[in-house]
């Protein structure tokens, strides 16, 4: 299928016929431009009509639509974005049909029918996205609409990560910690999901140079505007601080499951206390398939009382130990045989050798004008090995609900790894404020959605069969045709039906 694309660049419309094409490598529809030239102002060049068949894809968006009615998502959309809600939708269907940058739906929107949307060239997005932006007030109305009807009653999970820019001029785009590596300017997003919906409940834009630990006092204080309450909130390692864990327990409707790290004294204290406990049989217990040992004991931070859940796997220490040691041995070959005559020789070297992770298990000998095992360090390292420690203020919390509780938080890393790389948010492209919020907006509609739809593939197990894009690119084979003006949808094949089936939707609903 083929069609011309028009693309307004400056002032000027710039014209491509657009074909599209099946990929066998990634399992998807895509599409390839040819440049036709430009079109002359006040004239529009004609296209030819091989037939009056008009065929458009339609059961791909069927679905994201019935899903966005069944959350509530459109009514909520509605009510907030009362002139936009289509157009928004729209986006967020494309987002996460296509993974294209917002410049290409336009052909993707010919493709496909979706009732009562307009086609959005890139200004019109690009103005669609300032218009939101500006309306703060009406985003924040969303989200407490929103996390109204999830009603979060168990526990929310609350992690961050960065987005890179090119941009300059936004106020929020600074120099910090890059959890992708990327040497560039960033932002920080907060993103908080409800543990029993597996759906994003929302997010806050953050500096980049802000810290994780920085971050949770402000995610705190939306809780409580929120009204979320009496629930559990799952914290990640980057978050733990004497200062952090105060704080919460000042909430004291929200409790909070916090894993420890080294870096605090007390945590390799208590280990040591409690060493030959826990490897006693009586400590031990099997989740699942796996056997863990337990010990539950009180935790002092400045005179206010916790409970710290010690846990030990002692498959985890033989694993731990052997990467350790096969890391440790794989560096040492590497200096075997060099000689420092000074120090700060040795320094260097390291700087640019070793990685910092592992300079603490190594040390400069004077005499011997080498480096040598900082055996104190490793041993201290290797009697952690195994080893992990949660923390709550809640009694009333188990050594099973703990664990479960932390180990269903990589939902959040999950939707972070759907929205950079499935969703082309990975690195920031406008140099507007408003813009930018509006389109990571949009992008959130669009992880409601999607996170929508893991949840009941996983449930169903549907991912033995599909991935998202391949699920999806069979349901776009139901078509909408309009021949000489009459309304046809093609069939609807078994294997289509059995898809909507698990969605609890009527293939008569088409």
């Amino acid at each position: 299928m083929s069609f011309i694309f028009r693309q307004e660049i400056k002032g000027n419309i710039y014209l491509y016929e657009v074909t599209s094409y099946w990929d066998k490598e990634k399992k998807q529809s895509r599409q390839k431009r040819k440049y036709l030239g430009r079109e002359k102002a006040g004239k529009k060049k004609k296209i030819e009509k091989n037939s009056k068949i008009i065929y458009q894809k339609h059961g791909d968006v069927f679905l994201l639509k019935q899903i966005s009615k069944k959350t509530g998502l459109d009514n909520i959309l509605k009510n907030v974005f009362p002139k936009h809600f289509n157009d928004i939708l729209s986006l967020a269907f494309f987002s996460i049909c296509d993974n294209s940058p917002f410049y290409m739906y336009p052909p993707w929107l010919d493709e496909h029918y979706i009732e009562k949307v307009r086609n959005l060239y890139s200004s019109d997005i690009s103005g669609l996205c300032k218009l939101i932006g500006e309306r703060e007030k009406s985003i924040y109305n969303f989200f407490e609409q929103w996390i109204s009807k999830c009603h979060p009653k168990s526990g929310v999970y609350f992690d961050i990560t960065s987005i890179s820019s090119h941009a300059t001029n936004f106020d929020f785009i600074e120099w910090g910690y890059n959890r992708d590596k990327e040497k560039l300017p960033q932002i920080n997003m907060g993103l908080v999901c409800s543990e029993e919906s597996e759906l994003p409940l929302y997010y806050k834009i953050y500096p980049g140079s802000i810290s994780d630990v920085s971050t949770l006092e402000n995610c705190l204080k939306y809780l409580k505007a929120f009204k979320i309450s009496d629930i559990i909130l799952i914290l990640d390692r980057g978050f733990c601080s004497k200062k952090n864990i105060l704080k919460i327990k000042e909430l004291k409707q929200i409790s909070f499951i916090q894993p420890m790290t080294y870096s605090m004294k007390q945590v390799s204290e208590i280990i040591k206390t409690n060493r030959r406990k826990i490897k006693n049989i009586d400590a031990a217990f099997k989740l699942n398939e796996e056997i863990l040992y337990h010990v539950e004991t009180n935790f002092k931070i400045e005179n206010e009382d916790f409970i710290a859940h010690i846990y030990y796997n002692e498959k985890t220490e033989v694993n731990q130990k052997q990467q350790f040691y096969s890391k440790l041995f794989d560096i040492e070959k590497s200096f075997v045989s060099k000689k420092f005559e000074t120090k700060k020789e040795y320094v260097n070297y390291c700087d640019e050798n070793i990685k910092k992770q592992y300079m603490d298990f190594f040390k400069y000998n004077k005499s011997s004008k080498s480096i040598v095992r900082n055996n104190r360090k490793i041993t201290n390292y290797l009697l952690r090995s195994g080893y992990f420690i949660m923390l709550t203020n809640n009694k009333s919390l188990d050594k099973y609900t703990v664990l479960e509780h932390y180990r269903k938080r990589d939902i959040v890393e999950k939707m972070f790894d759907v929205e950079k790389n499935e969703m082309d948010s990975r690195r920031l492209r406008s140099h507007s404020k408003h813009n930018v919020n509006g389109r990571i907006f949009i992008k959130f509609v669009s992880l409601i959605l999607h996170s929508y739809l893991t949840r009941i593939m996983r449930e169903n197990k549907l991912f033995n069969k599909y991935s998202i894009k391949t699920l999806l690119a069979e349901l776009s084979k139901i078509r909408y045709a309009k021949i000489n003006g009459e309304k046809v949808n093609t069939e609807v094949s078994k294997k289509q039906r059995d898809i909507l089936k698990h969605f609890d939707i009527s293939p008569d609903m088409i």
